[in-house]
């Protein structure tokens, strides 16, 4: 009899538990966050949201990235304190891609919508983004596509005047030439041009880390933008119309002299000379800062360095007798 009475609880127990898993794996089925396939997002401009609804609440956000690059993601609360993905069901949140061409983020304000926001795209293309969700039963994959947006315009550029430095002593040699008169007892006179192929060189340079060239087209556009850089007259810095690209390299710019000008040197008779044509050079250096905003969404950027300019203004010639040498 006692035996009986034991199976009999330990048969209404099972029963018991039975029932309340069956009740448990009903919930799972019946309060599915999201049927069917996960909607396909876009999103065309900066600054535009798409919000996507849920049927249920019971869900969080594990992941939001792409399997093409690697972005740098960060997690809040809604009130920008850190967190850690995944955010769980029940929290609230926000999922931010931060990258120096794109910010995207997902805010979970509640367990029934997320709102997807686009900030900024400076990249070429679309983007194309996964934004994982789920529970401990099932999770989702909504795709994201983010359209390219403007990239960022030159306001104006700053010159530090306070430190522009300036010297016109430095020469640079153009090229020589060798000239046999031992033969002869007058003088002659060949030709050199000094300032055929003379330009003038500019560069832009950016303290700490290089970045690829590709970095600044990305944010600034292709080709770079064309910036204002100064002239020199009487020592002095004066802005004109001058202008160069804002390129990390260096690049090339007209120098204003007649590259067609030539002047005659003297070598006596019975010499043989070695005839070296140089140019002398005005350098100058002077702190800049490029002031940028981008008319999508009013962001702003700078980039401050350095510009060095070396504008050829003069030339001299050097005379070496290779007479008596064994050459």
């Amino acid at each position: 009899m006692l035996l009986m009475k034991r199976l009999q609880a330990r048969l209404a127990g099972l029963s018991l538990l039975a029932s309340v898993l069956a009740g448990c794996n009903g919930d799972v089925f019946i309060d599915e966050f999201m049927p069917g396939e996960p909607p396909s997002v876009s999103i065309g401009r900066a600054g535009e949201t798409v919000t996507v609804p849920f049927e249920a609440d019971n869900w969080g956000i594990y992941n939001l990235g792409s399997i093409y690059s690697s972005f740098r993601v960060g997690v809040t609360d809604l009130e920008g304190n850190a967190l850690y993905l995944p955010l769980e069901e029940g929290q609230t949140g926000i999922v931010r891609i931060i990258d120096d061409f794109l910010d995207l983020e997902a805010v979970k304000r509640n367990g029934r919508e997320v709102e997807l926001t686009l900030r900024e795209n400076l990249y070429d293309a679309p983007v194309e983004l996964d934004l994982e969700v789920g529970n401990m039963y099932e999770t989702k994959t909504i795709p994201l596509r983010v359209a390219p947006g403007s990239k960022y315009r030159v306001d104006s550029v700053a010159y530090d005047w306070s430190q522009f430095f300036t010297y016109d002593y430095k020469a640079e040699w153009v090229y020589s030439i060798r000239v046999d008169n031992t033969m002869g007892i007058d003088t002659i006179w060949p030709t050199i041009r000094p300032y055929e192929g003379a330009v003038r060189s500019v560069r832009f340079s950016i303290p700490g880390t290089v970045m690829p060239a590709d970095y600044y087209t990305t944010i600034l556009g292709n080709p770079l933008p064309e910036v204002v850089i100064p002239d020199v007259e009487a020592g002095q810095p004066v802005l004109r119309d001058t202008r160069a690209f804002f390129w990390l390299t260096d690049q090339d710019l007209p120098s204003d002299l007649d590259e067609t000008f030539a002047a005659r040197v003297p070598v006596p008779g019975g010499k043989y000379m070695e005839v070296g044509v140089y140019v002398t050079v005005e350098n100058y250096t002077v702190p800049f800062t490029l002031h940028c905003s981008n008319p999508d969404n009013g962001r702003t950027r700078t980039f401050s360095g350095t510009l060095t300019s070396d504008r050829p203004y003069d030339y001299f010639y050097i005379r070496t007798d290779l007479t008596h040498t064994d050459e």
